[in-house]
């Protein structure tokens, strides 16, 4: 069947919705046998870390400073967690093209836009439940091994539930930059060396700018925004949690918007 054929039935049909192409690309996650693999190491990341360091506390007698301290301490496998599956995010964009299958698609959904939107939903749907799941359970297991250290800590405190909420979309966030990045550079490992890039080497350049414009630069870049999000306490000058998590979401929009501006301009 021709690719006039399919778009003529497409149109006859209706054409394909954006739920249509989000479920088809859920079916499309869950086949992919890194989604799997990834995600369970994530999961194992963020459930076991955290509270295996807790244990290390309690056995060496260390006090914990604070909800704050406890939170850092229990919630530090999200870190390991978050570049796994940015890696998964730039994979669920460059397989299609890896195996010549973005065509197919392209053909099926004449919208470009819905797919990439469509891919972005689905890996959110897909990921933000099991990363919020995982990190309740390693705040909840931390905090009992850290209670027979003597701290009383309890999902009552304050900055607990923010701090979940926000470690999760921090961790999402970097599963859609790196589709994103997959998306405008169309391979594996340039979309991964690019994401780590940004995330790592971009604010230590930043660094050699002088006075306060690299102050300001650094303080919004996006590695910046996303751990100003997740911070507990505000130290110093900066990004407070709030305006971190506004300028976080804001980027990640950005990175989808670049992601269908390119997919909309070049041959798939």
């Amino acid at each position: 069947m021709t690719t006039t054929t399919l778009d003529t039935v497409a149109r006859r049909a209706g054409g394909p919705t954006l739920r249509r192409v989000l479920a088809s690309e859920l079916l499309k996650l869950r086949g992919l046998r890194s989604t799997i693999v990834l995600v369970l190491v994530a999961v194992a990341s963020v459930v076991l870390l955290g509270p295996i360091n807790a244990v290390g506390q309690v056995v060496e007698d260390e006090p914990v400073h604070g909800v704050g301290d406890a939170l850092s301490l229990v919630l530090m496998g999200a870190s390991n967690a978050a570049i796994l599956l940015g890696v998964l995010g730039v994979l669920t964009a460059t397989n299609e093209y890896a195996h010549a299958s973005v065509r197919v698609t392209f053909t099926a959904v004449p919208r470009r836009a819905d797919v990439v939107l469509g891919k972005a939903l689905a890996l959110t749907s897909a990921l933000v439940p099991v990363v919020l799941v995982s990190v309740a359970i390693a705040w909840e297991a931390g905090r009992r091994i850290l209670h027979h250290g003597g701290a009383d800590l309890g999902w009552t405190d304050p900055n607990v539930v923010r701090m979940l909420v926000a470690t999760t979309w921090y961790v999402a966030g970097w599963a859609l930059l790196g589709q994103s990045l997959g998306w405008l550079l169309r391979s594996a490992v340039g979309a991964a060396s690019a994401l780590l890039g940004v995330m790592f080497v971009l604010p230590v350049l930043t660094l050699l700018i002088p006075g306060k414009a690299g102050d300001t630069v650094g303080e919004l870049m996006v590695s910046e925004a996303g751990a100003a999000m997740i911070r507990t306490d505000q130290p110093g000058p900066g990004l407070d949690p709030m305006a971190g998590a506004l300028i976080w979401t804001l980027y990640l929009g950005l990175a989808i918007g670049a992601a269908v501006l390119a997919t909309n301009r070049r041959d798939a």
